[in-house]
């Protein structure tokens, strides 16, 4: 947690964050862990991600949304796990693959014209659709959630993160700015995030540390406290929703330009 925080340093080279919800809560720094920094940074490079390093971690930004990287090991991929996938749109599906293949990465079996799957090197699973109106080339668009009940899921994320739910190509989303989130029935158990390739969900939040103690005074256990981060503007507080997505809060970055 300490080499993550102290990365946040460097985020002013990036990009700005969406605006918040009427929650205050938009989309932060999603972490992964990868076993090959150059391998994954490749990836991710190729997808369209614009790269940026602290220390050893690595930093990738697309429109929206910020991905902080560090080598270590992890306990698996996105398979199994309560975040089954990553998506995102491209403008133009079939450049984007004809790109892509020339670098060496292929899409899964079942690929249509309009829709991909794609793993990264840590086996981090990632939903590409086409979206002609996009600005940019490629843009975040949601996490897929593995969960038991989805009215449930999608009513926590409503209740603390002011999820709203909405209809979208015949999927209901929880919509929160730069981080939608699409809730998927799990047909078994799965795991929790925490220590996987794809380690934790990245929230920023307005007066984050009043929404600390609602959280807490709702009877959400914080794995960790509300505290600011030494020497720059940041605070930070962590935890686990009820099905294993771990999720760390953070105030500040919405000054990233």
């Amino acid at each position: 947690m300490k080499i993550a925080i102290l990365a946040l340093s460097a985020l002013p080279l990036l990009a700005q964050l969406p605006a918040p919800n009427s929650a205050g809560v938009s989309a932060g720094h999603d972490i992964l862990t990868a076993r090959n920094l150059e391998a994954s940074t490749r990836f991710w490079t190729t997808l369209g991600a614009e790269p940026a390093q602290f220390g050893t971690l690595k930093l990738m930004k697309f429109p929206g949304v910020l991905f902080l990287m560090r080598q270590a090991e992890n306990k698996g991929g996105t398979e199994g796990s309560s975040v089954g996938y990553l998506g995102f749109k491209v403008k133009d599906l079939k450049g984007s693959l004809q790109k892509w293949a020339a670098a060496g990465i292929s899409p899964l079996p079942g690929a249509t014209a309009k829709q991909v799957f794609l793993k990264s090197p840590d086996e981090v699973k990632v939903r590409v659709r086409e979206d002609a109106s996009l600005a940019a080339p490629i843009a975040a668009d949601l996490l897929d959630m593995n969960v038991p009940d989805p009215a449930a899921a999608q009513a926590w994320y409503a209740k603390w993160f002011g999820a709203k739910l909405v209809k979208r190509d015949g999927e209901e989303i929880g919509e929160i700015p730069g981080s939608n989130v699409h809730f998927t029935r799990a047909t078994g158990d799965t795991a929790p995030t925490r220590g996987r390739a794809f380690d934790r969900v990245g929230l920023e939040v307005k007066n984050l540390e009043a929404f600390c103690k609602g959280l807490e005074a709702g009877g959400i256990k914080l794995d960790t406290a509300y505290r600011k981060a030494a020497n720059m503007a940041l605070a930070i507080c962590v935890l686990t929703d009820p099905w294993g997505t771990y999720i760390e809060l953070s105030e500040g970055l919405s000054a990233v330009q």
